[in-house]
């Protein structure tokens, strides 16, 4: 098993009744490599982005 110190990182995701959604920050002028976009929120990934911080954000929008 391996002994790397793994970070948690909290997401929450809210409700949101605004039709639509402004970006919140642009990394650079990279192209995103992936965007779900839900009723209620855009995400993209950028290229790096990190495995567990993926699932994270795949099992709250399973559960929301």
């Amino acid at each position: 098993m391996s002994q790397e110190k793994l970070t948690i990182v909290p997401v929450t995701l809210h409700p949101s009744n605004q039709k639509t959604l402004a970006p919140t920050s642009s990394p650079s002028l990279a192209q995103s490599i992936c965007t779900i976009k839900t009723a209620y929120a855009e995400v993209s990934f950028y290229s790096g982005v990190e495995e567990h911080i993926v699932r994270t954000i795949m099992r709250e929008l399973k559960n929301s």
